[in-house]
């Protein structure tokens, strides 16, 4: 089953504002002043299952007749995270272009100022509906991104580009980050083991250790449609020794099935997982979940042993700190 916005920004923004105050045939600044990002700052690769996207320099190729589509996904992305976007065409396709359009620094146009790049996917066979990941550095220099997804037939007929707007949620990274993505509105929750054996989860969000739970969405299916959760310890307070990474599905809120992504990044070394749920929920707590994985991390401090005190502050914590479970959401 398993398998800040950055000064660039402000200044554009600034410029941008000056523009608009004072634009006119006379202005100094235009949009060829501001000065441009690269793609791959923003989004670190584009896939289809074991297919990976190759980067392209310059604009995305226009359209040429091919294949309608589709696109849908989360309205939120978190820096470290992953993003699924399933494109669904009117007819098989077997290449999908992606690109972040200039309107995300606020821009008209993609000239100079806007986004450089694109990413070009070939699939091994056509398909009618793929489910694109998209994954991203630990910083985003943007707030939103907007994406615009395209699709070519067997032929190479490129069809006419859909779009997908999403905003970024600005999450804690370090030595250790692992993030939770899922495509519906139900609450699933992450929990992370640290090697001294405490949990962090929605009902213990800090450890001892430094590990804390920044991001819990949809909490008691009271839904924020965030659909991300994040853990993460901060550079130099990952211990080293061995976690353990679960996702529970706490419950469904009331749809038929959820599909989830986790990314888990330590000290560089990346994997990602994928898998999905079905059913009502188990409304868990502390020990709860899908085993996801189990990873080594041979750097950072030793984990401090738990004491009696801390190990039954925690099961105070786990005792007392519970959900709400709502009306259902369809």
């Amino acid at each position: 089953m398993p398998r800040t916005r950055h000064g660039l920004v402000l200044a554009a923004s600034a410029l941008l504002a000056l523009t608009s105050c004072n634009g006119g045939p006379d202005s100094p600044i235009s949009p060829s002043d501001l000065p441009s990002l690269d793609l791959t700052s923003l989004v670190s690769s584009v896939e289809v299952a074991t297919a990976r996207a190759a980067s392209r320099p310059g604009a995305a190729p226009a359209p040429a007749g091919g294949p309608e589509i589709t696109v849908s996904g989360n309205p939120t992305v978190v820096n470290g995270g992953t993003l699924s976007a399933v494109v669904a065409a009117s007819s098989p396709f077997q290449a999908v272009y992606v690109y972040v359009e200039g309107r995300s620094v606020s821009l008209a146009s993609e000239a100079a100022g806007g986004i450089d790049g694109y990413f070009e996917l070939r699939l091994p066979a056509p398909l009618t509906t793929a489910a694109v990941l998209l994954t991203f550095p630990q910083a985003i220099p943007l707030s939103e991104l907007d994406f615009r997804f395209a699709v070519a037939d067997p032929s190479g007929a490129i069809g006419p580009y859909a779009g997908l707007s999403t905003t970024v949620a600005s999450v804690g990274t370090g030595d250790v980050q692992v993030t939770l993505s899922w495509d519906a509105d139900s609450d699933v929750d992450l929990h992370v083991v640290d090697p001294s054996g405490e949990e962090v989860y929605y009902a213990n969000r800090t450890a001892a250790s430094g590990g804390s739970l920044d991001l819990d969405s949809n909490a008691g299916c009271s839904i924020d449609g965030v659909r991300n959760e994040n853990i993460t310890w901060p550079v130099g307070r990952a211990p080293r020794g061995e976690y353990t990474v679960r996702v529970d599905y706490w419950s469904s809120c009331g749809v038929d099935r959820t599909n989830y992504t986790v990314r888990v990044n330590a000290g560089g070394s990346v994997q990602i997982f994928t898998g999905t749920f079905t059913g009502s929920g188990d409304q868990g707590g502390r020990g709860s979940g899908t085993l996801i994985t189990v990873f080594e991390r041979t750097t950072g401090p030793a984990a401090a042993a738990r004491d009696a005190t801390a190990a039954a502050g925690s099961a105070t914590a786990v005792a007392t700190s519970t959900k709400t479970l709502t009306s259902p959401h369809k």
